[in-house]
């Protein structure tokens, strides 16, 4: 059983959209490094997805879980703790992955590959356990 099978519909669909804005966010900056200012992607990778998760505490809090809580420091010390496990199986799964791979994957589509398995296994099913979202009872009546 997957751990996202457990949350409303609701929330995982406005999740995924916050997540979907804070990867393209992500390879924004990614793109803007390699192309742009001509670095190494693995130079780059740190500082884009340092900045995808600051969009991705900000839409989660506020518009997936919909937390109107105002226990921010809490919650944003918790989320650091679960993006510490993200981000650090991001880089490594992409330096990895980015050397060994049996043919040359563009940086992109990598990148893309192993955050959406790093969002859905790791983040997501942990950050449901630090907000509070408004209304679960009656949205996973309606999922």
């Amino acid at each position: 059983m997957v751990m996202t099978s457990r949350l409303p519909l609701r929330r995982l669909h406005r999740s995924a959209l916050v997540g979907f804005a804070a990867t393209m966010i992500d390879l924004a900056a990614l793109a803007f490094g390699v192309e742009i200012l001509h670095l190494d992607p693995r130079a780059v990778t740190p500082v884009a997805l340092g900045i995808g998760v600051l969009v991705q505490f900000f839409g989660n809090k506020v518009l997936a879980f919909q937390d109107r809580s105002a226990a921010w420091a809490r919650q944003a010390m918790l989320f650091l703790a679960v993006e510490a496990a993200g981000y650090t199986a991001n880089i490594a799964l992409f330096a990895l992955l980015s050397t060994v791979a049996p043919v040359r994957i563009p940086y992109a589509l990598l990148r893309v590959v192993i955050g959406s398995a790093v969002y859905f296994g790791i983040c997501l099913p942990l950050w449901s356990k630090i907000f509070r979202a408004r209304g679960d009872e009656g949205e996973e009546a309606h999922a």
